[in-house]
């Protein structure tokens, strides 16, 4: 491969440049033609610690990092410490979510309160469905279905489960909990909870719980 040549605001060449494949690395040599500096300048080149090599190949394990200087040309076999080096990112990735407490608080009626999440299922149905929409009371823990073709009749079915279910009890919903999907948010269905009266919850974004 061919390099290249700095000159300075004089012409005179004063550093080579050489390109040059290590490994799957592409390293660039260089070397000071003349130097104009009055005072000398040291450089000195450190092998990469541990500590520098773990996170610049992305917090690999101890044991792929002993197999590098094994499979990399031209690598140098890297040292591990006697002490056991702890790397907070790899701590902080490991850990755990705790589970939110259980809530004490659940609705004294039937239909006072009803939780909705969509599903996608995995394969299409024979009916075509590919969505189901889940209702469960709060108070009875009674659960209700419906399979939706798309996700955009979610608003179609809310309407007609609690229409049904307002017309075959002596109940009807006063409060639908859901999170901030747009199937949720839409006009039509804002509409129709503000028409009946229905307060609308949505949980946390991002909040898997």
């Amino acid at each position: 491969m061919n390099g290249s040549t700095f000159c300075d605001s004089s012409g005179d060449a004063v550093l080579s440049v050489l390109p040059n494949l290590w490994g799957s690395i592409q390293v660039v040599r260089t070397y000071i033609i003349k130097n104009n500096v009055s005072n000398s300048v040291s450089l000195v080149i450190r092998h990469p610690d541990y500590e520098t090599i773990h996170c610049q190949l992305g917090h690999i394990s101890d044991e792929a990092m002993r197999h590098i200087s094994d499979n990399v040309e031209g690598t140098e076999k890297i040292c591990f410490t006697n002490k056991k080096y702890v790397c907070c990112s790899c701590t902080l990735g490991k850990l755990h979510q705790h589970s939110f407490p259980e809530n004490p608080k659940h609705s004294s009626k039937t239909l006072g309160s009803i939780h909705s999440d969509l599903l996608e299922l995995l394969t299409l149905s024979y009916s075509k469905y590919k969505w189901v929409i889940i209702f469960l009371d709060d108070y009875s823990s009674y659960c209700r279905v419906a399979f939706l073709c798309k996700k955009s009749d979610a608003a179609e079915a809310i309407k007609a489960v609690f229409w049904l279910w307002s017309n075959t009890t002596s109940h009807s919903v006063k409060c639908l909990h859901t999170d901030n999907r747009e199937e949720y948010m839409t006009l039509e269905l804002q509409s129709f909870l503000c028409e009946q009266g229905i307060v609308h919850e949505t949980s946390t974004p991002h909040i898997h719980q």
